[in-house]
């Protein structure tokens, strides 16, 4: 798993991941792993004082629809939280309508520039003969920038796998949340889409390039990673996800993971010092790890626990 694979890691630890489902790509499931039989118990935190508590969930924004992650833990701590907070505002109305205004800016290359244009010959030669495996031409995708279609393209062939967009934890959430479970984000759907965005387009093309010789692994890798997040081994999440994203472009792994978690943390103790239950819900990736949230909120003094 070279960087491809970060790359990857870096769009579905974005919640944007789950917005825009609107522009993924037609196909048919062919699932490899029998979900339903998975007993989940994915891993949950609480840090409190005596008028806040403050349960942290580690999510995944496109999942299985018979994979049920839902644990009792899991659904008591919801019940019990009048705010949930999440990564951005990406589902509703508004925000879509939203991005989709910034999506022509910042995923679309300006006229004159394709995509087959910013990669090598053995790009090109990949991209002609995994696309329509997929679903898209490639002159569907030749607006796009190297981000984008790779988004495009891995969204496609995870729905190949049998994942459902509507099946992610934060569309469940939202689908669940009760009548007065106020809202709240920690970014504005802008922000997440400039983190794809502003890597250099050299960056782009050479993660969508290497991205392409490796789509056959990407099924093995995947549920490799949602049955480590499913059955709560948070070890397995961080080797999978985290070490090989620093180990492989450093320079992502800082501007997607690092920065924004160091970002998160004091609106994290924000919430903590004033009143209320709050259900925060982010990308998994976000959590472990030295540099993780669980591990900045202890290294303040926070007392974190797994539930």
């Amino acid at each position: 798993m070279r960087f491809a694979s970060t790359l990857r890691r870096a769009a579905s630890g974005l919640a944007l991941f789950a917005g825009l489902m609107s522009v993924t790509l037609p196909a048919q499931a062919q699932q490899d792993v029998d979900y339903s039989q998975v007993e989940a118990s994915p891993a949950l935190w609480h840090l409190g004082d005596a008028d806040s508590d403050i349960y942290i969930f580690g999510t995944f924004h496109i999942l299985p629809g018979d994979l049920d992650w839902q644990s009792d833990e899991v659904t008591t701590a919801f019940a019990a939280s009048d705010i949930l907070m999440l990564e951005a505002d990406v589902h509703s109305p508004e925000a879509q309508q939203t991005m989709q205004a910034l999506i022509p800016q910042l995923a679309f290359n300006p006229p004159g520039v394709s995509l087959t244009s910013m990669l090598d010959e053995e790009g090109r030669t990949l991209l002609a003969e995994i696309a329509p495996r997929l679903g898209a031409s490639v002159a569907s995708l030749e607006p796009m920038r190297p981000w984008f279609a790779q988004i495009v393209l891995t969204l496609g062939q995870m729905q190949q796998m049998g994942f459902d967009p509507n099946a992610g934890v934060e569309m469940a959430l939202l689908a669940q949340r009760p009548e007065g479970m106020a809202m709240d984000y920690f970014e504005t759907a802008e922000e997440q889409l400039g983190f794809m965005a502003g890597l250099s387009d050299d960056v782009q093309a050479a993660g969508l390039v290497e991205g392409l010789r490796e789509m056959e692994r990407l099924p093995e890798e995947i549920d490799n990673m949602v049955l480590a997040w499913a059955e709560g081994d948070m070890e397995t999440v961080n080797t999978l996800f985290l070490e090989q994203m620093r180990d492989e472009a450093p320079e992502v792994y800082e501007a997607i993971i690092v920065r924004r978690n160091h970002n998160w943390v004091p609106q994290i103790i924000e919430r903590l010092e004033g009143e209320g239950a709050y259900f925060i819900a982010v990308g998994a990736g976000h959590l472990p790890g030295e540099e993780g949230v669980i591990a900045l909120l202890r290294d303040q003094g926070y007392t974190v626990e797994r539930q």
